[in-house]
């Protein structure tokens, strides 16, 4: 196989590619991209999977003989990335892949091409068409959610409902939730809901741009494969039903706090430099008239500091949480307030938008922690 294509053509298309590679693999062929060159369509498509995964990007290139070859993907991508901005052209010979640009020259070891997985075939005759930049936006505000535990899977994947009016995106780990509801029309017929692993959905949001405003999705049984531009993506779904969250958000919390989003993120951030490492607890006493917020730390000592402009309606309150978890929901809220809804000091506090008027709603549920 023969092509030339130029290097930033090629480093916009693969530079996220390699986030489906698992570097640690018990099955060395993983580790590849499996390159195939379409002589007829002056194309290739390079392709990624760890078996749940596959991502496949398809190329425009100069293309002068077709054929196939696989080649370490860590060392594909640190070559391209070393290559003066100019075309590159490529060259399999002998079981060596050869680079060449400009002045330099790489070959690398090509494996067999034959010992790669089976990549699937894309189906898309009953897809349905989304907004691409909203369904991204669903991922990037849900993922941070999610359970590392591999022990209870359906934890570790988002839970995404589609119905003829709108979408649901969930993630939760047990002590922190992440919802994002979508007012959206789509041509369904039947509503679906899958538990989609993290991985693949990270990586569609990685590649989604304004230059490309649709996905086509197709919802199988036992997996989901995404078109959007020149990617495909096949992801198996988690098995298992998704646990009903919802009875875990409570419905009166009459403690009312709306704040200064980057107020409240500053002092969180002056004081989590004192918090414990073990716990990453930080404590917030509230009153009409006064925001503390404190640490404390065996080792190092404490800190505090204190907020004057906010409105709140309740009772006075002191309640502790996890400065990271507090500080990855406030991160995405959208609007220069944020609105808290909370109860006691060991009930679940609710965060949202305060008054953002978009096609969707978003609301996390955060667990306080104790305060000894």
């Amino acid at each position: 196989m023969k092509f030339s294509i130029g290097k930033q053509d090629l480093l916009s298309k693969i530079q996220h590619l390699s986030s489906i590679i698992v570097v640690k693999n018990t099955m060395p062929i993983l580790t590849n991209y499996l390159i195939d060159v379409f002589e007829n369509s002056n194309k290739i498509e390079i392709t990624a999977t760890d078996l749940d995964i596959t991502a496949i990007v398809e190329i425009e290139a100069m293309v002068s003989e077709g054929g196939k070859a696989t080649v370490s993907a860590k060392s594909f991508n640190e070559i391209i990335h070393s290559l003066p901005n100019s075309l590159i052209t490529f060259e399999e010979e002998d079981s060596l892949l050869n680079i060449s640009c400009d002045h330099s020259i790489f070959k690398i070891l090509c494996s067999d091409y034959q010992q790669f997985p089976l990549v699937p075939e894309m189906n898309l005759t009953d897809a349905q068409e989304i907004d691409a930049l909203l369904f991204g936006k669903m991922i990037s505000y849900t993922h941070f959610a999610v359970s590392v535990e591999i022990n209870r899977p359906v934890f570790t994947g988002i839970f995404w409902k589609i119905t003829s009016e709108r979408q649901l995106m969930v993630a939760t780990d047990g002590k922190k939730i992440a919802e994002f509801t979508l007012d959206a029309n789509t041509e369904i017929e039947e509503e679906k809901e899958k538990i989609i692993p993290t991985k693949g959905l990270l990586f569609l949001d990685k590649v989604i741009n304004e230059e490309n405003e649709k996905i086509l999705v197709q919802i199988e049984t036992n997996r989901i494969m995404f078109k959007y531009g020149p990617y495909k993506i096949f992801s198996h779904v988690i098995e298992g039903k998704y646990p009903d969250y919802t009875k875990a958000i409570p419905t009166d919390n009459q403690n009312l706090l709306i704040c200064n989003k980057k107020i409240l993120k500053e002092s969180i951030r002056r004081v989590s430099l004192l918090a414990s490492e073990d716990t990453l607890r930080i404590k917030f006493e509230i009153n009409s008239e006064l925001i503390k917020v404190s640490s404390s730390n065996k080792e190092m000592g404490g800190a505090s500091d204190s907020i004057e402009t906010f409105s709140y309606e309740g009772e006075p309150l002191t309640i502790a949480f996890n400065f990271r978890f507090l500080l990855s929901i406030l991160n995405i809220i959208e609007t220069e307030e944020v609105v808290i809804r909370m109860g006691g000091r060991n009930t679940p506090s609710l965060i949202c938008n305060n008054n953002l008027e978009a096609p969707y709603k978003i609301r996390f549920l955060l667990m306080p922690l104790r305060i000894k």
